[in-house]
C-alpha cells in the first residue's frame, strides 16, 4: 500500500481553487469537497456531507469503481478509472477519477480526485459510432474493398475481397500487397496509377478496368475506383468483378456482327467491310459468292434443322478455304459472300478451286447428304470500279452458274436422300428393285405404253422417299406402332410428294408419290381417294409393294409365304386393292407367278412368319 501523505491547511486552499473536483473521504463519508466537485455534482456541502459517496455513482459501474479503487488505493493500479454519475439535476456524467491514501485531521482517509469528461466522452462515443457506421459500411458494401497502404501493403479488407480472392483476411491483411493480386499484363501500369496518386490525388484515374488473379491464378476482370484517404497515404480500393458482364458485352458485339448459326460475319458487317476495303483501296480486290444448293428442298421436306446442319457444313467447309485477312460472311439464308483484299484475278479463281476440292474432300466423308454449292466471282481494281460493283458482279455470275446446274444439283439430293433411306435399313435390300420387275411385268400385261412402264419402274424406286423424314424410332419400331406413330408415318406421301416436285427427274410421278397409300375402298391415305378416282400406277403399285413387303422380313415381323401373300392380296381385293386388277392377275390362270419368274429372286419361297398390317 501507498505510504499516505499529509493534507492540512495549507492544501485544502490549494485544492479550493483547483478546477478539478476533490474529496476526501473519511469513516465513508465526505469530509472535504472542494467548490469544483460541488459545481460538478450540483449538491451542496450539508446534503454531501449526509450522504453516501456510492450514491453518486450508477448502481452498474459501483463493483467497478470499488474495484478499481481498492487497486489504486494497494498501488496495484496507476491508470484513472471512468465512470458514470448523476447529478442532483438527473443529468449524467462520465467522471475520471483517481484516489490515493492520505492523512488528515490525524486520521486515514481517501484523496479522491473527480474530473468530468462527459464531453471527452461524448465525442469518443461518436467517434466509436462514427467507426462502427462506416466499418458497417466498408464490410457489407457491394464490392470487394481494401485498405492500401504507402508500401502497397494491404491493411484491411472486407468479406467481399475475401470471395473474390478466395484468400481470408488472417491471410491477406498486413500480409499481402494488392500487387499479388494484378496479372501480369496490368502490373506496370497499375505500379505507376500507385505512385502518382500519393503524389497527387487527381493524377492519376479514380477508376478503371484491369485483370485480377485469385488464389487459383484465374483471371477475373474487375472495375476498380479508388479513393486516398484524407491525410494519409493510404487508399480505399474497391473492386466490382465485371467478367460475366465483360463476356456478355463480348457476346453482344459478337452477335452485332456474327451469324448466329454458322458464326461467320453476318451482312451487316460485310456491307461495313465493302465500304471499309473501298476506302483503303488496295491494288487488286476480289469477291467471292456462293450459294447452297437445294437447300430448300431440305428444309420443305426434312425440316429447317436438318437444313441448318447443311448451312453450318457449308460455312465450316468454304471458311478453311480463305486467309485470316479474309472477310467471309453469310449474307442470306443459303448464300455466302468473300471479300479478298489484295488479291488478284488469278488469286480469286484459285480460291473458288479450292472451295470445289474441300466440297469434294467434305463428301467423301459426308455420312448423309452431299454437299453442292454454285459459286461466283469477280475481281478488279477498285480505283477503277467499286467493291459494291464487284460484288453485283460476283452474285450474278454465280446465279448464272446455279442456274446452268440447278437441275442436276436437285436431282443428285433427292438421289442422295434415296440413298441415305437405304442406309437406314428401312428398305429390305433389293426391294426396289424386285417391286419395279413387278409392276413394269404388269404394265406389259395390260399393254401401258413405254413412257407410263418407265414412270412405274421410277415410281417404284421413289415412292417411299418421304421415310426420310421420319424418325428412325418409328420406321425401326419392331411392334405395332400407335395411333399417333402411324398418323405420323402416314406423312411419308406428302414428305415424298414435295421431295418429287422439286426433283426435276421426279416431278412425274410427284402425284403418283402422294397417292400411293390410296385404297379402293376409300379407306387409304391421305387424300381418301377411291376406286377410278386412284390413278392406274397407284393401283397396280399397291398390288406388288404388298406382296413384296408381306414376302420380306420387316423389323415387325418375319416374311410370309408366297402362297399366304397371295391368299392376302385376294382377301383384300375389292377393299385395299382394285379388284379387276386382281382377277387379271390372280385368276385362272395366274399370270402374276409369271410375273414372279421374271424379277431378281424370282418366285419367293418361305416359311410362314407373323403377320401385321403391311399397308404401312
Amino acid at each position: 500500500m501507498k505510504q499516505p501523505g499529509v493534507v492540512g491547511e495549507s492544501m485544502l486552499k490549494v485544492f479550493d481553487h483547483s478546477p478539478v473536483g476533490v474529496y476526501i473521504i473519511q469513516g465513508g463519508r465526505f469530509a472535504y469537497v472542494n467548490p469544483a466537485f460541488v459545481r460538478f455534482t450540483g449538491y451542496q456541502w450539508p446534503e454531501l456531507a449526509d450522504m453516501d459517496p456510492a450514491a453518486l455513482v450508477f448502481a452498474d459501474d459501483l463493483p467497478m469503481v470499488r474495484a478499481a479503487a481498492v487497486m489504486m488505493l494497494k498501488g496495484e493500479r496507476n491508470v484513472p478509472y471512468e465512470y458514470r454519475s448523476r447529478a442532483k439535476t438527473g443529468v449524467t456524467h462520465w467522471i475520471m477519477e483517481t484516489v490515493v491514501p492520505v492523512t488528515y485531521a490525524g486520521g486515514r482517509a481517501t484523496l479522491g480526485f473527480y474530473m468530468d469528461v462527459t464531453a471527452r466522452k461524448a465525442i469518443e462515443e461518436a467517434l466509436k459510432a462514427s467507426e462502427k457506421k462506416y466499418r458497417t459500411i466498408f464490410e457489407n458494401t457491394g464490392a470487394a474493398t481494401v485498405i492500401v497502404e504507402e508500401d502497397t501493403t494491404i491493411s484491411l479488407a472486407n468479406g467481399g475481397f475475401e470471395k473474390l480472392s478466395g484468400y481470408s483476411r488472417a491471410d491477406i491483411e498486413g500480409k499481402k500487397s494488392w500487387t499479388e493480386f494484378v496479372a501480369p499484363e496490368d502490373l506496370e501500369r497499375m505500379r505507376i496509377y500507385h505512385r502518382w496518386r500519393r503524389q497527387d490525388p487527381g493524377a492519376a484515374p479514380a477508376a478503371y478496368e484491369f485483370r485480377f488473379l485469385d488464389r487459383e491464378g484465374r483471371v477475373r476482370h474487375v472495375f476498380a475506383s479508388h479513393a486516398v484517404i484524407p491525410g494519409t497515404a493510404s487508399s480505399v480500393t474497391s473492386l466490382i468483378d465485371i467478367t460475366e458482364r465483360q463476356a456478355m458485352e463480348a457476346q453482344l458485339r459478337f452477335a452485332r456482327g456474327h451469324d448466329s448459326l454458322t458464326g461467320l460475319y453476318n451482312r451487316a458487317f460485310f456491307e461495313e467491310e465493302l465500304t471499309r476495303l473501298q476506302a483503303e483501296c488496295p491494288a487488286w480486290a476480289g469477291v467471292i459468292v456462293c450459294d447452297v444448293d437445294g437447300l430448300k428442298i431440305i428444309n420443305d421436306t426434312l425440316g429447317h434443322p436438318v437444313g441448318d446442319e447443311m448451312l453450318i457444313a457449308a460455312a465450316s467447309t468454304i471458311q478453311r478455304v480463305f486467309r485470316k485477312e479474309d472477310v467471309v460472311a453469310r449474307i442470306g439464308g443459303d448464300e455466302f459472300a468473300i471479300l479478298l483484299p489484295c488479291l488478284d484475278e488469278t488469286g480469286v479463281k484459285m480460291k473458288c478451286g479450292q472451295i470445289e476440292e474441300a466440297l469434294h474432300a467434305y463428301n467423301l466423308e459426308a455420312g448423309k447428304f452431299a454437299l453442292s454449292i454454285s459459286v461466283g466471282f469477280s475481281a478488279g481494281r477498285p480505283a477503277e470500279t467499286t467493291v459494291s460493283q464487284l460484288f453485283l458482279a460476283a452474285d450474278n455470275n454465280m446465279h448464272r452458274v446455279k442456274l446452268f446446274r440447278s437441275r442436276s444439283a436437285k436431282s443428285a439430293i433427292v438421289r442422295a436422300m434415296s440413298r441415305a433411306l437405304e442406309a437406314r435399313d428401312m428398305i429390305t435390300e433389293g426391294h426396289a428393285e424386285r417391286l419395279g420387275a413387278i409392276v413394269s411385268g404388269m404394265a406389259a400385261m395390260l399393254g401401258l405404253a413405254e413412257s407410263s412402264v418407265a414412270g412405274l419402274r421410277l415410281l417404284a424406286e421413289f415412292h417411299d422417299i418421304g421415310k426420310i423424314g421420319i424418325p428412325d424410332r418409328i420406321l425401326g419400331k419392331p411392334g405395332p406402332l400407335t395411333r399417333e406413330e402411324f398418323q405420323q408415318m402416314q406423312k411419308h406421301c406428302e414428305i415424298g410428294h414435295r421431295i418429287s416436285l422439286s426433283a426435276p427427274d421426279l416431278a412425274s410421278i410427284a402425284d403418283f408419290i402422294l397417292m400411293h397409300h390410296e385404297w379402293w375402298n376409300g379407306q387409304g391415305y391421305p387424300l381418301g381417294l377411291r376406286e377410278e378416282d386412284i390413278p392406274l400406277e397407284c393401283r397396280i403399285l399397291a398390288i406388288a409393294d404388298a406382296y413384296d413387303a408381306m414376302t420380306s422380313d420387316r423389323p415387325y415381323r418375319l416374311a410370309m409365304s408366297h402362297a399366304d401373300a397371295l391368299a392376302e392380296i385376294r382377301k383384300n381385293a375389292g377393299t385395299q386393292f382394285d379388284p379387276r386388277l386382281v382377277q387379271e392377275f390372280f385368276g385362272d390362270p395366274p399370270l402374276f407367278e409369271g410375273i414372279l419368274r421374271n424379277r431378281p429372286g424370282g418366285v419367293p419361297d418361305c416359311g410362314d412368319g407373323a403377320r401385321e398390317d403391311y399397308s404401312a
